[in-house]
Order: C-alpha cells, then structure tokens, then sequence
C-alpha cells in the first residue's frame, strides 16, 4: 500500500507544479496585492498597539472578551462580511491584578523578593510555605515535598523552546507535593517581567513565580531558609468564543485564515491586525475577483489549550473537505518580529530580523509561498514541509508547523502557516520595539499574494499530496495525533 501511495503523491507533484504554473488571474482582477491600496505601516502599529493596549488577554478575561469584541467590530464594518461565533467551556485562571507582575508575592522570611510575575495556571494561594532548595535534579517527592524549590530556567536558545521543561517541572513539583516552585532566570527582571510561558492552560497543583537575575543569586544564597509564596488569581468556569468572519466568493469552496486571540505582548497574537488588512481589502475587490470564500477565524484557546480554537475548528474543515468545499488554510504568527540574543546576561537586538519559518504542505502552496516571499524581498524566510523528522509511512510525514497549522496540516488540510519564535514572544518588556512594522505589512502582503496567486488554481491541485494522505488515512495509516492537554 505505502509503494501505491508514494505513487500517487508523485503523480500528484508533478501535476501541481505544472498547474500552477499555468493558473492566470480574471481578466481585469489583479495578480499580486496594489500595495498602494493596502493598510498602511503606520495602520498596522496603531491596530497591533491597540490590540497589545487591551493588557493581559488571558482566556476568556475581561481583556481578552473586550479584544474579540473590538475584532468583531472592526470586521463587521467591512463590506459584505458577516461574523458568527462558536464557544467554548473552560475553567478559566485569573490573575486578580490584571497582570502577571504583580499577581504572585515571595517572602524569604520576613523580606519581600521582586519577582518577574507568576507563572501562569499555577495554584492560587494566599500563602504556601516551605523550606527553600535549590535542585539541578529530577523532582521527586524525595527532595522537594513540602519545600519551595528553586529551578533554574532552561537553557535554551529561544525562550519559547522551553515550554515542554517547565510543563514538565510544574507537573513534577505538584506530583512530589511541594510547597512552591520558583523559575530562576539569569536575565534581567525588568526584561521577563510578566513572562507568560508554559501556555498549555493546565491548571497545576503548586503556586510558581518568575524571578530575575538578581534575585535568583540571592534566593540560591539564601537556601535552607524559609520561604512564603502567594499567588493572587482566582479560577473557575467561564464561556470564551472564536470569531468568523466570512466573506462571500463566486463560490462556497474556501479559503481558512486563522490566528489566535489570547496574548499577553506586542508579538504574541498580532497576526490579528493583520487579518483585519486582508479582510479589508479583499472585501473591497469586486466579486468577480474573489473566486472562493473567504474565512478570518479570530480563534481563542491558544493560552488555554484545553479549549484550542484552531484545533476545534480545524476538526469541522476535515470533516468538510471530502465535500470539496474548503480549499486550503493558512495560520499567521507573530508578524514583523526582530531577533533579540543573549548578549552576557542580557537580551539585546541583533539588527536583523528574527528567523521566520513559511510552512506549506503541498508543491502548489510552496511555490506560491517562494514566489510571494521573492517579490517582497523578505530575508531570513524559510520555506518547510515541517518541523519535526519525518516518520515513513505516517500521513503526512511530518506533523507540526510550529504552532496554529500544525492543526489544520495535522487534519491533512491542505495548509500553509507564518510564524516566528522571538525572545518577545513571551516577554512584553520588549513593546513595540519587538516589532518591525515595514517587515510585517510585506508580509502581511505575501500572504495576500499568495491568495491571489492560488485564485484559479483548481482545489485538487492545491492540495497535491494532501489527496493520497487523506487516502491513506481512510485506509487505516497512522496519522498525527490530535490530543490537547489536560485542563487539570
């Protein structure tokens, strides 16, 4: 079976390449987006300042419901757009103060330590007390119950690598029963103050902060003493919803925009002005240029992974796909970013941008991603199949894009996906400075580009290898898994 697959995905190559460069646009209907006619540099900043003024937009917050309610508005006003909603149940975490910062309190006896903020889900407490240690090991109950532990974050690369690490030791210290757990960095407070990682939206069984540098010395000397922790939020059920935005083509067959509305920076879900400025303008082309629906999916979830909006509706485009009404989707993430190193014990800019990964999963979407990345001169773009090793005979081969399209390529839709990882992701120290708005309305541009590129080129030959997966799949192939963390 695999041989007469591989077959298949080859026949199917061939064809995609050789129809996609033969598609041409309608008469009169434009090729490549009129800059000229497109949201501005200045536009995109005010909406991404707007978007990052809402503060911390954790899971169905106040911030977070006055965000999506402003999005919708801004939709709404376009012509011929209509919104509708689909909600979600979850057990919601709450910082009481609006902002990470000031949501956790530590005390080594009877001093108060500044910490960077509290580590998000973690125990809500008015006060956990233990001894503090301080552990390069494992956690077990054998040296951390009933202890504050003190661990050092992970040596990484980009901040946003660590996220299994610390997922892993929140889990640990609550299985051991510790009384607290704290995450050393060695940067500055001032530059992580309000980290927001693990994002999973588990809810852990022991309180956790973020302390700096600084602090981190003087917990590690001051070991054996004891220690006080407080974490001042508050849990419990609450509705959060995803908005789409629809706007009609000549035809029902559609194209999926998506990006995530939960945040806590100028980076994390910017992506969402973005979608603004391609709904703006394709609801202002005349019909006869929009050959296939289009969707902005305004998805929430993505601090609260339980409830991922993307994932659940990436499940309704695979049940729809075999009716040949969805003809691809595309994921953008943290647009425009710059590339921020460790420079001794400090994160300082590099001058160049951050690495940005273009993920396509059929030939047709690949060229059409080169093609648009080409014509804007985007530097530091890579254009990738996935992320992660391929495994042979699983469909697809590789599962993850890096984030939101994982769950659209993971469903074999057909997809493409933007995203970058900077030290900003998480980090709102950084503001707008984190941003390169010229970079991230060219590619706001190339993504549009790429819509047009695609206009007239059938759905089966967009989706190439996508037909034999999802073949393959209905014949029992292993596939990518679709599992969500936990909620508790």
């Amino acid at each position: 079976m695999r041989a007469t697959v591989c077959a298949l995905v080859a026949v199917l190559l061939t064809h995609t390449v050789t129809a996609a460069a033969n598609a041409a646009p309608e008469p009169g209907c434009a090729s490549v987006i009129d800059s000229t006619a497109f949201t501005s540099e200045a536009e995109l900043r005010q909406m991404n300042a707007t978007i990052a003024g809402f503060g911390l937009r954790t899971t169905a917050s106040p911030a977070h419901r006055r965000l999506v309610d402003w999005l919708e508005r801004e939709v709404r006003r376009m012509p011929g757009i209509t919104t509708r909603s689909e909600a979600s149940k979850i057990r919601r975490w709450l910082p009481v103060t609006g902002d990470l910062a000031s949501t956790g309190l530590l005390f080594v006896g009877h001093e108060r330590i500044p910490i960077a903020g509290a580590i998000p889900y973690t125990k809500p407490t008015l006060s956990s007390s233990g001894e503090l240690v301080y552990l390069r090991d494992p956690i077990t109950a054998a040296n951390a119950r009933g202890k504050i532990v003190i661990r050092d974050f992970p040596a990484v690369d980009r901040g946003y690598l660590a996220e299994a690490a610390l997922n892993k030791d929140l889990v640990d210290a609550g299985l051991a029963g510790a009384a607290g757990l704290i995450i050393a960095f060695d940067f500055p407070r001032a530059q992580v103050s309000g980290y927001y990682d693990p994002h999973t939206g588990t809810h852990y069984r022991v309180p956790g902060v973020f302390v700096g540098g600084a602090e981190a010395q003087q917990l590690k000397q001051a070991v054996g003493s004891r220690a006080h922790l407080a974490i001042l939020a508050i849990t419990g059920r609450a509705t959060t919803r995803s908005v789409i935005a629809t706007l009609p083509g000549q035809h029902k067959e559609k194209i999926v925009f998506d990006a995530n509305t939960d945040g806590n920076t100028w980076v994390q879900e910017n992506a969402n002005a973005a979608l603004l400025a391609l709904a703006k303008y394709f609801a202002h082309q005349p019909l006869r240029c929009r050959p296939r629906t289009i969707e902005f999916v305004f998805a929430t979830g993505h601090l609260h992974r339980p409830a991922e909006g993307t994932e659940l509706y990436a499940r309704k485009l695979d049940a729809q796909y075999d009716d040949g009404t969805v003809a691809f989707a595309f994921a953008l993430e943290h647009l425009g970013t710059r590339e921020y190193v460790r420079v001794g014990q400090e994160l300082q800019p590099s001058g160049l941008s951050e690495v940005f990964g273009w993920f396509a999963g059929s030939p047709v979407l690949s060229t059409a991603a080169q093609n648009a990345i080409a014509r804007h001169g985007l530097d530091r773009v890579f254009v990738l199949p996935g992320i992660d090793s391929p495994v042979p005979g699983r469909v697809p081969p590789q599962c993850s894009f890096g984030g939101l399209g994982t769950h659209f390529h993971s469903h074999l839709i057909p997809s493409m996906a933007m995203i970058s990882g900077p030290w900003s992701l998480w980090a709102p120290s950084f503001g707008s400075q984190a941003i390169d708005f010229a970079r991230m309305r060219a590619q706001t541009l190339a993504a549009g580009d790429t819509v047009l590129a695609l206009a007239n080129v059938p759905r089966d030959e967009i989706a190439g290898p996508y037909l034999a997966y999802r073949q393959a799949r209905a014949a029992g192939a292993p596939t990518c898994s679709h599992e969500l963390p936990p909620e508790d």
